[in-house]
């Protein structure tokens, strides 16, 4: 377990599948970071829930919060956070950027959109405003 993880208000009907999302500078040695469990591709994934009626389900055409560092462990990286709605097929937003508080903020913002039931095709539009 990753005791310096990155505190997201998650609302209820979310589930984290992973988080590695640490709230941790990058340590570079040689050209590389070392404390890559936190600069990796596969740092956070967090799925829509719907109840079937008796449990607690992943959505199947729920939508899906991505968050990774991209080159892997490359110290000129950068966090990308990709919205998608059922599958890698339908990209509903992608973000970049290499600071953590950007990045947390629009996780959020995404979880209140998607909640208020603003419309896929909307969600990028507005997370550009911000």
């Amino acid at each position: 377990m990753y005791t310096k993880l990155v505190p997201l208000k998650i609302p209820g009907g979310w589930a984290v599948i992973h988080n590695s999302f640490g709230d941790e500078d990058p340590v570079v040695r040689n050209g590389s970071v070392i404390n890559d469990e936190f600069y990796n591709e596969d740092l956070l994934s967090i799925e829509r829930l719907q109840f079937n009626g008796t449990d607690w389900v992943t959505a199947q055409k729920g939508h899906i919060l991505d968050l990774g560092w991209y080159p892997e462990s490359d110290p000129q990286g950068c966090y990308r956070l990709t919205l998608l709605r059922e599958d890698w097929n339908n990209v509903v937003l992608r973000f970049e950027s290499r600071e953590r508080e950007k990045i947390r903020v629009v996780i959020e913002r995404c979880f209140d959109l998607i909640t208020q039931g603003v419309d896929d095709k909307d969600i990028s539009r507005l997370i550009e405003l911000d």
